[in-house]
């Protein structure tokens, strides 16, 4: 029986793993089961946020690890200047308090945001992203580790006939 050697996760690793992104709340925002399934990205090339990438170095296949990332590396910090009051015309939608409304921005440009306040005339409107400001709990769990990415089987080109006939080709001994 071959002897497997451990390999713990460096920057240029290839890394296939399921994570689950919470609040601090516990409400799952979003996971790799909603994404289909473990990802397979090399660590260091930015596919996930800096303190994930550099909060899994050191991880071997089997170990998990729950990283908090601040909200400058996700959604950015809660900017009180994204909040603005509008004349109750500009938004054609029905409103209510806590509703995303597309709005027009300072620039005219229809963008989401979320209802804050509503007054005879004026809306309070809050165009920073609903995740701003909040700090991303990464819950991962290491499934696989290789120093360098699977070799992938290329399939050999061939010449497309002019005359748009259907050609077939047996991709043997791929596995």
């Amino acid at each position: 029986m071959e002897e497997r050697i451990e390999i713990k996760i460096e920057k240029g690793h290839w890394v296939v793993m399921d994570y689950v992104v919470k609040l601090k709340t516990g409400k799952v925002i979003d996971s790799s089961e909603k994404a289909g399934g473990p990802v397979a990205f090399v660590c260091g090339e930015g596919d996930f946020p800096e303190p994930v990438e550099n909060g899994i170095i050191g991880l071997a296949p089997g170990d998990t690890s729950l990283i908090p990332v601040p909200p400058q590396y996700t959604y950015g910090l809660y900017d009180p200047k994204k909040v603005c009051l509008v004349a109750t015309e500009r938004i054609t939608e029905p409103v209510e308090i806590g509703k995303v409304v597309k709005a027009p921005d300072e620039f005219g440009i229809k963008r989401p945001a979320v209802v804050r306040a509503v007054w005879d005339g004026a809306i309070m409107l809050d165009f920073n992203h609903p995740l701003a400001g909040q700090v991303l709990h990464f819950e991962v769990y290491i499934k696989e580790v290789r120093s360098s990415q699977p070799e992938i089987k290329q399939i050999p080109a061939q010449e497309v006939p002019e005359n748009g006939a259907h050609t077939t080709t047996e991709l043997g001994g791929m596995s």
